[in-house]
């Protein structure tokens, strides 16, 4: 978690852009998509190439480096790790290499293709190998016909996207009679009822933008006194606040006091009395531990657990991946200011309110409300930037970074080590 933010005035550099990263895989971005469980866990990610800005596909070699460097073996030993791979490259695919319990190649064809004995033969090989094997499925009438390949196959996806609602529900009703042992995901889920809707029908795995969107099942509901409490604190980092400002702060919830005090108090810290003050707890935990503490907690403070632990760690990774771009073209300060950037800018999502509705009741420079409510000023080429490279706009990226002095082959790198980082803070939290 980077130190507390100090000041408000930005000062980005758009000068010369920072050092290369040296990768086989460098100019090949990858697409991670998250996969939210039916509890609403984050229980992994699809990967897929995006094209590189100079055209052209990349190749398999190239894509299994830049699997390498995601880590995606080592995700794949504790979630679903799902590779997206076409049928003809399947076996160019070093297998081995990719192999853990959690990892799943989902092999894109033609569903006539499925049909070919050695297309087949090609499915066995794969399942033989160890690894889970899933397919897409475009509508019921090719049920039968793909029933060979289903059999070999663990997983099965659903485009809800590129059907009507009722033919989806058929599809999805027939596909689990035909082959019950299959675990469904429904891919391009755009909000939350329909991910609702998912769920009730049994669908294990959801994966689409909903999870940044409003659940309107929770719209309406206004901040808590707690999350208000942990947002002053944050800000009151932000601008340097000394150990009795955020003391009376905290003061305000008394939950959030006893916890502050219990951490404080906790063994690791080798007091030899227990601390009472709340203001002395501050001082023992330091602003690194406090301002990582009140970023988990602001999204840990509501009822749905799973859902904000998921949320949570999206925000993690942009926050970090922000505050990697920043540093490169900008100071500490610059860098600070974009990590609040992007943990806030999920906060709309975790609250179930419009953002104006939630920035109204903070108190925070014009920079950082400016970017949120309208992506304007300094830091909005910086969150469209985040955004291209989550969503694999592989040429905005790339313009983006540039006209911003970022090198582009260093996205990647960015945006890998926000998300090993997000993920082993969410873990430790």
């Amino acid at each position: 978690m980077p130190s507390p933010v100090r000041g408000a005035s930005p000062q980005v550099s758009t000068g010369a852009p920072s050092s290369p990263i040296a990768s086989p895989a460098a100019r090949l971005m990858l697409l991670r998509e998250e996969m939210l469980d039916s509890a609403g866990r984050l229980a992994g990610y699809r990967f897929s190439c995006g094209v590189p800005a100079e055209g052209g596909m990349p190749t398999v070699a190239c894509y299994e480096a830049a699997l390498a460097d995601a880590n995606v073996r080592a995700l794949a030993e504790r979630r679903t790790a799902m590779i997206s791979i076409l049928l003809e490259d399947v076996l160019l695919l070093d297998v081995a290499a990719i192999r853990a319990p959690h990892t799943v190649l989902h092999v894109r064809c033609r569903p006539e293709d499925l049909i070919e004995p050695r297309h087949l033969n090609v499915l066995k090989t794969l399942r033989t190998s160890g690894v889970g094997l899933a397919l897409s499925i475009g509508d019921a009438a090719t049920l039968a016909a793909m029933a060979p390949a289903l059999s070999l196959a663990t997983h099965a996806l659903i485009d809800v996207s590129t059907q009507a609602i009722d033919a989806f529900e058929q599809l999805v009703i027939a596909l689990q009679e035909a082959a019950p042992h299959l675990i469904l995901l429904v891919e391009n889920v755009a909000t939350w009822p329909l991910r609702h809707m998912c769920v009730a029908m049994g669908i294990e795995f959801a994966m689409g933008y909903f999870l940044s969107t409003i659940d309107e099942r929770e719209q309406g509901e206004k901040m808590s006194d707690s999350r208000m409490v942990l947002m002053d604190m944050l800000n009151l980092l932000r601008n340097d606040g000394d150990a009795d400002a955020l003391a009376a702060v905290a003061k305000r919830d008394p939950s959030v006091s006893v916890h502050l005090l219990s951490m404080a108090n906790a063994p690791a810290y080798g007091l030899k009395a227990p601390l009472t003050g709340i203001d002395q707890a501050i001082v023992v935990l330091g602003r690194e531990t406090l301002y990582r503490w009140l970023a988990v907690s602001l999204f840990r403070t509501g009822a749905d657990r799973a859902r904000d632990d998921a949320l949570l760690e999206v925000a993690l990774a942009r926050a970090s991946f922000l505050e990697k771009a920043g540093l490169a073209v900008g100071t500490r300060q610059n860098a600070d200011e974009l990590f609040l950037v992007g943990l806030l800018s999920f906060v709309d999502t975790l609250l179930g309110m419009p953002i104006g509705a939630v920035l109204q009741d903070l108190t925070l420079p014009a920079v950082i409300r400016d970017v949120l409510l309208r992506s304007e000023g300094p830091y909005g080429p910086f969150l469209s930037l985040a955004l291209a490279v989550e969503r694999c706009q592989v040429r905005r990226a790339t313009q983006l970074s540039v006209s911003l002095g970022i090198v582009p082959d260093a996205l990647t790198s960015y945006r890998n080590e926000a998300q090993q980082w997000a993920e082993q803070a969410v873990q430790l939290a």
